[in-house]
């Protein structure tokens, strides 16, 4: 899946560069990212040499390619609404969506420990009312900026380099989409530089993540009140670094911002603008705990700056340098074989504007995994799980002055928190191949009493290769 998340309300969005380079637009001119990048360039340029005694693709070999298509289809029926739509209203009348993700990824391994991945991905899809309307927006597939035409777009593209510390290689890491198959020692050090997936480095959960075999909230693939740092598909350029040492892991990543909230456009000036994640895990024989710490720093509005005015578009309010940042818990819990529970509950602070994730400040999830192992079928799954979202005093006045935030509001509000309960059941059809048939219920699509509940059906195809 590695795919994520931008409706404009007023003015209408400008037509983005597809290319893989547009991303970089900002960044070529700025020596401490282009410094990131060179020994990413340097090891791809040795690997090229390489490749003349080197088999492509082949498994055992120094390459590893690997692909997978994921096509999610959702809707509603019409539901109540006491007044009618907004402009960044979940629409109140029966609408369908669609998402089309295909990736193909391709890893070289130049020495144990030393590896180089890249990522390519081809989207397409119509978004639920614009891909706006909720915070916990339904589809962990859908990003902020959609088409009705296929786009390509690198991305990932990174080097990682992993150095034992102390004591035998006695862990061994199993081969991934992006990862070979390792010995590496209980203490060691990893380092990973240029572009990323933040959520494929921090805020892990074996039963609620970022995949294509589980939920399909975005609230369960991370925090929703988790701002990290990505542009609008969900990638950006960075460091990130994780010392493992026994059952302690400890993980830092300095990213960079988008220009704007939610857009394609990221900031060249790391060191001014830039998101800065920690987390610290301690893990168990069934489970682990994380707590996580980021703080972001960009231009943003300030919704306090509005409080008596009414019909502001946030999009278009004055930008100012600011920060917003947050903490949170995440536990994952083995209760008996075949069933998990998870819990994640996250606090944001400040008064601006949304940077680059959804908007909600306060978040809490919780929810059962369980494995068809328990029924004869060790290929499917069932989840169930339940979501709540709030925003701070600011975010609601300015809201319930008949303002718009990027993504939400209905032009009126009577408040109360968000909240979505999912379930699915993910049927296997063969080794790497699943359908996920998925129900979510919505009371209070995006903060607002006088809308809703809202039922969304969705079904998920998805195939590795």
């Amino acid at each position: 899946m590695l795919n994520f998340l931008t409706r404009q309300t007023l003015p209408p969005p400008q037509p983005q560069a597809s290319t893989p380079l547009a991303s970089l637009r900002g960044v070529r001119s700025n020596p401490l990212v282009l410094a990131l990048l060179l020994p990413l360039l340097g090891l791809q340029a040795s690997s090229v040499q390489a490749m003349d005694n080197q088999p492509l693709g082949l498994e055992g070999s120094a390459w590893s390619v690997h692909g997978d298509e994921t096509f999610i289809d959702q809707g509603h029926g019409h539901f109540n609404s006491a007044r009618p739509d907004g402009p960044n209203s979940l629409s109140s009348h029966a609408e369908n969506s669609y998402s089309s993700v295909t990736g193909v990824a391709i890893g070289y391994q130049a020495s144990p420990g030393t590896e180089v991945w890249a990522r390519i991905e081809t989207l397409r899809g119509i978004p639920l009312s614009n891909a706006g309307g909720l915070a916990a927006l339904t589809n962990n597939d859908m990003q902020r900026i959609m088409e009705n035409r296929f786009v390509s777009y690198l991305a990932l593209g990174y080097l990682s380099k992993t150095w034992n510390l102390q004591g035998p290689s006695t862990d061994q890491i199993p081969p991934d989409n992006h990862q070979f198959a390792q010995s590496v020692s209980p203490r060691r050090f990893n380092l990973i530089v240029g572009k990323v997936d933040v959520l494929g480095l921090f805020d892990d959960n074996a039963y609620a993540h970022k995949a294509d075999d589980q939920f399909l909230n975005w609230c369960f693939m991370t925090h929703c009140a988790y701002d990290f740092a990505a542009d609008a598909r969900g990638y950006t350029w960075g460091v990130s670094t994780e010392l493992d040492w026994d059952d302690w892991s400890g993980r830092f990543g300095w990213f960079a911002m988008p220009i704007l909230p939610n857009q394609l456009e990221i900031d060249g000036s790391i060191g001014q603008h830039f998101g800065v994640n920690g987390e610290l895990e301690h893990r168990w024989s069934s489970g682990d705990l994380k707590f996580l710490i980021y703080q972001g720093r960009m231009r943003l509005a300030n919704f306090a700056s509005y409080g008596n005015q009414s019909g502001v578009f946030i999009q278009q309010a004055p930008k100012t340098d600011a920060k917003r940042g947050g903490a949170g818990l995440n536990l994952q819990q083995e209760l008996v074989p075949g069933v998990g529970l998870f819990a994640r509950a996250f606090w944001d602070g400040g008064s601006s504007e949304t940077m680059a994730f959804t908007e909600a400040d306060r978040s809490f999830s919780t929810g059962l995994s369980l494995e068809g192992t328990l029924w004869g079928r060790p290929r499917d799954g069932v989840g169930v799980g339940l979501i709540r979202n709030e925003i701070n005093t600011a975010r609601q006045s300015f809201l319930q002055n008949g303002n718009y935030d990027l993504f939400i509001g209905d032009g009126y509000l009577n408040y109360a928190p968000e909240a979505v309960l999912e379930t699915y059941y993910r049927y296997a059809l063969a080794e790497g191949v699943h359908v996920t048939l998925d129900w979510q219920g919505i009371q209070n699509p995006a903060y607002n009493q006088l809308r809703g509940p809202v039922n969304i059906v969705g079904v998920r195809f998805h195939a590795e290769f």
